[in-house]
């Protein structure tokens, strides 16, 4: 489980998954695809919650191959799990000679859109290797050219043998044989990243690596700190730099290193470090507001606003249906995270005014509200009763209450020049 949540909680799979949701607000069906809930018994329920426990990353060596053999009701179990993680969604898988028919529907989020999130693919089995043969999205086939094109763009610089030794599709079983391989998930994702790009993210990787250095890795650090330093350096390139693509680099480095992760260079041959200094980043104290203070600035950078502040809206609703509950702290880090990042990359003059805050040295207050008396760790129910359905005026009015609160940050009232 935690290798999927790993996986979809790196720097790029939120942007990925917001290209879906971006879709989805016209590529939306009114009924899901996977329409019953998968029937559990209490034995299927307690082998899930086992094999998820066994093949978490801590069970498995850098390198170590793994061997899978799956009925097809296994899979269904452990794709429904994997499902319940994200939200209210469903899955079916249906094992055929050599190819597999995946079908998942993912209800999109309440009181916003009305509608299901339903897509299909078939994966087949080549020379004992996956390929995805076709996919819908919203009953909307996605053209084999489009597919194949992301696929080799992430598959770029990694030997799918690397991943996967074998792979064998039947009626009602499924084998594969793959590698543990953490790095090589980052080097796909960093192959994500346009070319053009990764030098600067490297540089800027490598700049943060060495202020990590000389810190203890014992104690925390805030947020406002990393970018003071960060968006400092960016205020020392050459004038004729673009401050736009600085910040840019910056924004996405932060959002990386914030969330544990690191931005690979996908040329094997790169003598780039292997991973970073990590250090726990806070912001009011807390590591969870950096998180979605910079995951949600990174995705504002690759869309807009609207998308990241939806995003960070499903994640809310996921946390109300089970996790750690809707919190309006954490969208308060979600919506002055976009803030800034408008500020630090839509003009010339506003990404040089805030390299010129940086190197004065940021302090959360000037772009950070306090938390103080905003509500959180409210489940489903909770938030219902309180700000859904007839109440949905008083959200409203939480969120404008928010708004005010991050407008009146001193950053966003400095002279642009």
């Amino acid at each position: 489980m935690r290798l999927f949540l790993k996986v979809l909680g790196w720097l790029l799979t939120p942007i990925l998954l917001l290209m879906l949701v971006a879709g989805a607000m016209v590529l939306q069906d009114r009924l899901p695809l996977v329409r019953q809930d998968l029937k559990i018994s209490a034995e299927e329920g307690a082998w899930t919650r086992q094999w998820l426990l066994q093949h978490r990353p801590a069970s498995h060596r850098q390198g170590q191959w793994v061997d899978l053999d799956l009925s097809e009701r296994q899979l269904d179990l452990i794709a429904n799990a994997l499902m319940d993680k994200l939200g209210q969604g469903r899955a079916d898988i249906q094992l055929g000679d050599g190819q597999a028919l995946i079908q998942a529907s993912l209800a999109l989020p309440w009181d916003l859109v009305q509608g299901y999130l339903n897509l299909e693919c078939i994966l087949v089995e080549r020379d004992h290797q996956p390929s995805i043969e076709s996919a819908r999205l919203a009953g909307l086939p996605l053209p084999s050219a489009l597919i194949e094109s992301f696929a080799e763009r992430a598959m770029s610089r990694v030997d799918h043998r690397e991943l996967v030794r074998d792979l064998v599709i039947a009626p009602d079983r499924l084998t594969l044989s793959y590698a543990w391989r953490p790095d090589l998930l980052e080097r796909i994702g960093s192959g994500m990243l346009a070319e053009a790009e990764l030098p600067l993210l490297l540089r800027y990787q490598e700049d943060l690596d060495r202020w990590a250095a000389e810190h203890p890795r014992a104690r925390t650090v805030t947020l406002a700190d990393l970018m003071s330093y960060l968006f400092s350096k960016a205020g020392e390139r050459p004038a004729e730099a673009d401050p736009i693509r600085e910040n840019r680099a910056v924004l996405m480095v932060l959002a990386a290193y914030v969330n544990g992760q690191t931005i690979r260079d996908p040329d094997p041959a790169s003598d780039s470090k292997a991973a970073l200094r990590p250090r726990t980043v806070v912001l009011r104290g807390r590591p969870d507001l950096s998180q979605h203070f910079v995951a949600s600035a990174a995705i504002a950078i690759q869309g807009n606003d609207t998308f990241s502040s939806l995003i960070g809206w499903y994640k809310e609703m996921s946390d109300s249906k089970g996790g750690s509950g809707f919190s309006f702290p954490d969208m308060a880090a979600n919506r002055s995270g976009i803030r800034l990042a408008k500020l630090a990359t839509e003009t010339p003059e506003g990404a040089r005014q805030i390299q010129r805050a940086a190197k004065k040295g940021l302090s959360e207050d000037d772009f950070m509200p306090r938390i103080d008396g905003l509500p959180e760790g409210m489940n489903r129910g909770a938030f219902i009763a309180g700000y859904g359905e007839d109440k949905a005026r008083l959200y409203r009015e939480m969120i404008a209450h928010i708004d005010r609160r991050i407008d009146d940050r001193p950053l966003y009232h400095q002279p642009s020049s």
